[in-house]
């Protein structure tokens, strides 16, 4: 059965804002580190708020549990302000009546079950699985095998949808095919690259 896995955060909603905002509050109130918005957005779509915050602390792995702590706590406050991104619910339902099961795989922690039913999308995935559940995170493919092994995926049959590098290296790593939201100029390899979500059935 053809299978569609969804990243959440800069593919189906617009949540980079409170990232952003909480990364730069996080590193501020716990180690006096200033660091510009747009610094952290560029370095978010990169790789990951975690990996910068890695990066600024020296991999010191007791002064990056303290920021992420206190990351959490300040991005739960920019709930409310996450929005579906442009066409998400128009790819999500045009997926649906095509025949994909859906998925959603996210680095953000277990708040995705309470951000997508608040969105209003959440019914739209078998399984929405979390790096907080214990999972490796992306690039790593473990995600995604997990999904494979608990419900039979044949990998030729996948879709990987996300807006970064490592969304694309997260699904090659597995064999599946790939999708880059994004308007950018890119230097590395994807199956297919589209602006908006409203050009996903183009390339399904």
């Amino acid at each position: 059965m053809k299978s569609i896995v969804w990243d959440f955060d800069g593919t189906l909603a617009n949540s980079y804002p409170g990232i952003v905002m909480a990364t730069q509050r996080s590193l501020k109130e716990n180690f006096d580190i200033d660091i510009s918005k747009d610094s952290i957005y560029k370095e978010a779509l990169k790789t990951s708020v975690r990996k910068l915050a890695g990066d600024l602390l020296d991999g010191d792995d007791e002064k990056v549990k303290t920021f992420y702590k206190s990351y959490k706590l300040h991005e739960q406050t920019y709930h409310d302000q996450i929005k579906l991104m442009p066409h998400a619910k128009i790819a999500l339902e045009y997926c649906k009546i095509q025949g994909y099961q859906q998925f959603i795989v996210t680095h953000r922690d277990t708040s995705i079950f309470e951000v997508a039913k608040r969105l209003g999308i959440a019914d739209y995935f078998k399984e929405m699985v979390s790096a907080e559940d214990g999972h490796i995170r992306k690039p790593d493919s473990e995600m995604l095998d997990y999904l494979i092994e608990k419900y039979s995926l044949d990998p030729r049959d996948i879709w990987v949808v996300g807006d970064r590098k490592i969304d694309i290296d997260f699904g090659k790593a597995a064999n599946a095919k790939t999708v880059l939201l994004s308007d950018q100029k890119i230097d590395f390899d994807v199956d297919h690259q589209i602006k908006n979500l409203q050009e996903i059935d183009q390339v399904l």
